[in-house]
């Protein structure tokens, strides 16, 4: 089987047009040049390069396409293609495949269009996806209930609400004296950025509902222990300047467009009304189930009766 040097110097190397001499050859069947190019060209072209760079891969391809060669040739030799039904199946095979084709090739020839308008339109015209998520500047203190007791805790919570109730600028200090969570040492207890989904919800909960800046909450237990949450401030929510959003607005805008654009040529080969002749459907379930229809399965795969 060829190795990925070889399959690099042909695949890369080579222009794509007609070319019948042979890449491959099991037993006596052939792999043209121009067969492989039409292989590889299915290949998303995204994932090309790394296909390529994959040898494996690519003698996979060469092993998969000699395979099913082999047994059309043996379908040919049994004359199974001749079959009325097998041929038609063929036919519709190979008009699928064209018309994918004719689509990937229209496509790449579309018109292109104002894409940084079309991305600023969308963007005025839709200011509800451009806002920053509403946001808390917190401090907490945390009594863990992984070193004590549920009832050491609260009990030491208590004696801590009772000093905030006397000092409550002492809040800081208590952080530092008291406070068990891990992170404290590089935040000093505070999250300036607090947003929807960054805590438990407890935690969430309980800091989206104090209103005040300097207000301090009751103790809120989560699966950490005990919390005193104190409101720094609130950061509401705003607008997130275009400029910032812009390249990927006009990516969108392009997918938006090209969707559209595929959209309006296929409705344009295909507005006519799709007719039926009289008798076309009953001749072909009659092809299927004989004269005897009640016993044909209905949607649900049961018989009507």
């Amino acid at each position: 089987m060829f190795r990925l040097g070889f399959m690099l110097l042909i695949l890369i190397s080579t222009p794509l047009h007609a070319n019948d001499d042979v890449f491959a050859r099991q037993g006596d069947q052939e792999l043209t040049q121009s067969e492989m190019d039409a292989a590889f060209a299915g290949i998303p072209e995204a994932n090309r390069l790394a296909f390529i760079r994959d040898g494996g891969r690519v003698d996979q391809l060469v092993q998969n396409l000699l395979q099913s060669r082999q047994i059309a040739a043996a379908a040919r030799a049994a004359n199974f293609d001749q079959d009325v039904v097998i041929a038609s199946r063929m036919r519709l095979a190979a008009e699928r495949e064209l018309a994918k084709a004719w689509l990937e090739e229209v496509m790449a020839n579309a018109p292109e269009a104002d894409y940084a308008a079309l991305a600023e339109e969308y963007y005025i015209g839709h200011p509800d996806e451009f806002m920053t998520p509403e946001m808390r500047d917190v401090s907490h203190i945390l009594i863990s209930t992984e070193t004590r007791t549920a009832e050491d805790a609260l009990a030491l919570v208590a004696e801590l609400e009772n000093r905030l109730a006397e000092d409550p600028a002492s809040f800081d200090g208590l952080i530092a004296e008291y406070s068990e969570d891990p992170a404290k040492t590089n935040n000093r207890g505070r999250y300036p950025q607090m947003k929807r989904g960054d805590m438990v919800k407890p935690f969430e909960d309980a800091a989206f509902a104090l209103e005040k800046e300097g207000q301090i909450s009751a103790p809120i237990e989560t699966s950490y222990g005990y919390h005193i949450i104190r409101l720094n401030r609130t950061l509401p929510s705003e607008p997130v300047p275009y400029e910032q959003v812009k390249d990927q607005l006009m990516v969108e805008a392009e997918k938006r467009h090209l969707t559209e654009y595929r959209k309006r040529y296929v409705i344009g080969l295909t507005r006519e009304p799709i007719e039926h002749p009289e008798g076309a459907v009953e001749a072909m379930a009659k092809r299927y189930f004989g004269e005897n229809l009640e016993r044909a399965p209905d949607r649900a795969g049961t018989t009507t009766d």
